[in-house]
């Protein structure tokens, strides 16, 4: 310790306690880092400085992180929001699959969007919402599962997105509805064979094939 000065560890105690002050003085810290001896040989306090420094870096990318996905969420929960306030509003089939047109293509950077609904005896085929009197094209693809994501032939994007004749592979994301009677679900699909994988999180959709499958079982009842 010099003399009427700080030790080493009384100085170290202080940069750990408040990791920003080598950051918000940087030309000390970048002198302190570049000072070695002529030997090259760093010493016990630079090498402490230079962990903290890192340590301090890493933490400050992984909070811009979670930030950058904070605010991802905020605005597919306000897009949700949205959709969701005129599935609820649609007081008909007609208006239900104008919304999937509009709403859900637009907002999600969807490339497709079907319903696929079966024993419901009600108006012709729309563009969006499918009716079948026999086995739906998503119940081999889902089997026991309630939700899936993955790549699809060209076969098996035409059957599931009929109105856009797609013949190339793409990837969809299908979900079960709990219905009050039949069976129905959601398909949203990419032109990109990558879009919907196994990893993406389906929070979001999940709820929104929630909220349209209350307004189908309102809607069968008229």
């Amino acid at each position: 310790m010099k003399e009427n000065g700080l030790s080493e560890r009384e100085v170290l105690d202080y940069l750990e306690s408040n990791p920003g002050f080598l950051e918000n003085n940087e030309p000390l810290l970048n002198s302190i880092i570049n000072n070695r001896p002529k030997d090259g040989t760093i010493s016990l306090a630079q090498k402490q400085i230079q962990i903290l420094h890192e340590r301090n870096t890493e933490m400050r990318k992984k909070t811009a992180l979670l930030v950058k996905r904070a605010k991802t969420n905020d605005e597919i929960f306000e897009k949700t929001r949205s959709l969701n306030l005129s599935v609820i509003n649609s007081t008909s089939w007609n208006e239900l699959n104008e919304t999937l047109a509009t709403q859900m293509i637009i907002d999600f950077d969807a490339d497709f969007v079907s319903i696929h609904l079966k024993e419901i005896d009600t108006i012709n085929e729309l563009d969006h919402i499918h009716f079948h009197n026999k086995k739906l094209p998503c119940e081999a693809l889902l089997g026991n599962q309630v939700t899936q994501c993955s790549s699809l032939r060209a076969e098996e994007m035409g059957s599931l997105f009929p109105i856009d004749q797609y013949d190339e592979a793409g990837s969809a994301v299908l979900l079960k509805m709990k219905l009050a009677r039949g069976g129905g679900f959601l398909c949203i699909g990419s032109n990109e064979p990558t879009m919907f994988s196994q990893e993406i999180d389906t929070m979001f959709v999940r709820y929104m094939a929630d909220v349209l499958a209350c307004v189908i079982n309102r809607l069968i009842e008229l």
